[in-house]
């Protein structure tokens, strides 16, 4: 059955669960058998994963792209990047008799739009909540997932690709935007598109005017400023989940990018 308007009122989600975390290249899962054993929403922070159905059709989704994962849909995934940061929502959906409803019938991406930038902070913010053992947690992403739905059934299928960036020093400019939560060294972007680490810097500082060490903690303040602006975390959760392991050197940097420091932008969010 698949979702429409009339079955909004009566939609009902339960056994929410939620993992996430870094796979390495060549990660599998194998779903070929019996199939999924539920629904599945699978967010990509950065990094690649290839789905194969059983005709062989290939789904290829990279980062910022969120893929639904039908309940019974009998697949084979695998990570394609170096290392891919994710977080996948596993659920089951019932209307008000009990029959099982599904948003898509195939492994779908969904839209890249405005809408989706609002389905990002969703995400983090119920990745967040797995991570927490509490009542107030638990019920939290109950309603992100409610709050889910509706950003996704305005979606459309998308699948986005960027052309912009010097060949030269492309796979390195990838590979950084695919770890951009590790602290990898400039030479492992450089060896990924067999440039010098010194030409690898040069390009990239011409391409984007920032060196690539900058423009890694940029990606992380844009994921923080996002975080800050769910409200329900505190500036440490934050820190870590942007990828600062010290709170301290994150707020001054915090500070240093956007002229005010965390816990203002978290206040100034709450309170528009």
């Amino acid at each position: 059955m698949i979702i429409n308007n009339q079955f909004f009122d009566d939609l009902r989600i339960s056994d929410i669960s939620g993992s996430s975390g870094v796979r390495a290249y060549g990660r599998k899962a194998d779903h070929s058998n019996r199939g999924r054993k539920n629904n599945g929403i699978l967010y990509i922070w950065s990094g690649e994963a290839r789905f194969y159905d059983a005709q062989k059709e290939k789904v290829v989704a990279s980062n910022g792209d969120m893929v639904f994962l039908p309940k019974h849909k009998k697949y084979k995934m695998e990570y394609t990047a170096e290392s891919t940061t994710f977080v996948l929502a596993n659920f089951e959906l019932q209307d008000k008799n009990n029959d099982d409803i599904c948003l898509f019938e195939d492994i779908t991406i969904l839209a890249k739009d405005d809408m989706t930038q609002r389905i990002a902070k969703t995400m983090m913010s119920f990745e967040l909540c797995c991570s927490l053992r509490t009542i107030e947690a638990t019920l939290r992403k109950k309603e992100l997932m409610y709050r889910l739905f509706g950003l996704i059934y305005n979606s459309k299928p998308y699948l986005s690709q960027r052309s912009d960036i010097d060949l030269k020093i492309f796979d390195g400019v990838r590979l950084l935007e695919q770890t951009y939560l590790e602290n990898l060294p400039i030479s492992r972007y450089a060896e990924a598109c067999h440039v010098s680490v010194n030409t690898f810097r040069s390009v990239f500082q011409k391409q984007f005017g920032v060196s690539p060490l900058k423009y890694r903690n940029h990606l992380r303040i844009e994921r923080a400023k996002e975080l800050l602006s769910e409200g329900g975390f505190t500036v440490a959760e934050v820190a870590y989940a942007s990828g600062f392991e010290n709170i301290g050197y994150f707020c001054r940097y915090f500070r240093q990018i956007t002229g005010e420091s965390p816990s203002e932008t978290k206040r100034k969010k709450q309170n528009s």
